[in-house]
């Protein structure tokens, strides 16, 4: 994010949030985090704080609290050149294992390599077959696109905010031969309107909702989608039970209020449950 400050932000402010910001993106842990997203909280990160340094240091604590779980090390170049050598060698069915062994690398997506087979086609099964994807927060999800069943011709969308993800994200759907947009972007603060058919949010509300209470709620209400697929973790990163799928679906309840997502009437969020992950599948209402 660049150029002149906010309406309402002088540019001595503009100027601090740009500086805050840039000490943070030199951080080897979060350089590769958008500047739009980092900016944004920096300019929270200043309120209150006496010094910039100050501010630095709550920014940082809030990158680590928002996605210090989530950072890992990945050099996308070389996942890719993994990618690319397994087509190579085996063709359509060496692309799958060598995206089954990406998804691997990562603690979210590994959770759900045991019901790969069906999580997506079960999904998509009770949506119809997207003409467009939406991919919200997507991690390594759309490296799953082998195991989706989705139409050839369909578009795929996806939004991080972690560059790395989005550059092995956008190399491996080119190698799908699926047509698509990868792009690092801060969906909390700049939600996409774009139309799409289905828009997934999977296990992302808990980290949304650390960047900001309300930005999850913001942006469902944003979205131009006809279907809604939310999902939740089961369990804890550690394992651990801890009543979560009562707890996230009151959290459900709460983030869908007031928005084009609330149930109408009776009706309730259609429900799909998985060993560590409940989806919720959701209309406008």
């Amino acid at each position: 994010m660049s150029g002149a400050p906010p309406a309402g932000e002088s540019e001595s402010e503009g100027d601090s949030v740009a500086a805050v910001a840039a000490e943070a993106l030199r951080s080897r842990r979060y350089r590769w985090v958008a500047p739009e997203l980092v900016e944004r909280l920096a300019a929270e990160a200043l309120i209150g704080s006496r010094r910039p340094a100050d501010a630095v240091k709550r920014l940082k604590r809030r990158l680590h609290q928002i996605c210090g779980a989530y950072v890992w090390e990945v050099r996308p170049d070389a996942v890719l050149a993994e990618l690319r050598a397994a087509q190579a060698r085996g063709g359509p069915e060496g692309l799958r294992a060598a995206c089954r062994q990406a998804l691997a690398r990562h603690a979210s997506t590994r959770e759900r390599l045991p019901v790969i087979e069906d999580f997506y086609r079960t999904i998509f099964a009770r949506t119809g077959p997207p003409g467009r994807v939406l991919d919200l927060a997507c991690g390594l999800g759309p490296l799953a696109w082998p195991w989706m069943g989705l139409p050839a011709q369909t578009g795929y969308v996806a939004y991080d905010v972690d560059r790395r993800l989005v550059e092995l994200v956008d190399g491996a759907l080119t190698l799908c031969g699926v047509s698509h947009v990868a792009a690092l972007r801060d969906v909390v603060g700049r939600p996409p309107d774009e139309p799409a058919d289905v828009a997934l949010l999977l296990k992302a509300v808990p980290c949304l909702e650390q960047q900001d209470p309300v930005g999850a709620r913001r942006l469902l209400g944003a979205l131009q989608a006809r279907r809604l697929v939310v999902s939740f973790p089961t369990r804890s990163l550690g394992g651990a039970d801890r009543g979560m799928r009562s707890h996230y679906r009151s959290r459900l309840d709460a983030l869908v209020a007031g928005t084009p997502w609330a149930p109408a009437g009776p009706s309730a969020p259609e429900r799909i449950d998985f060993p560590l992950e409940t989806v919720y599948l959701l209309g406008r209402g």
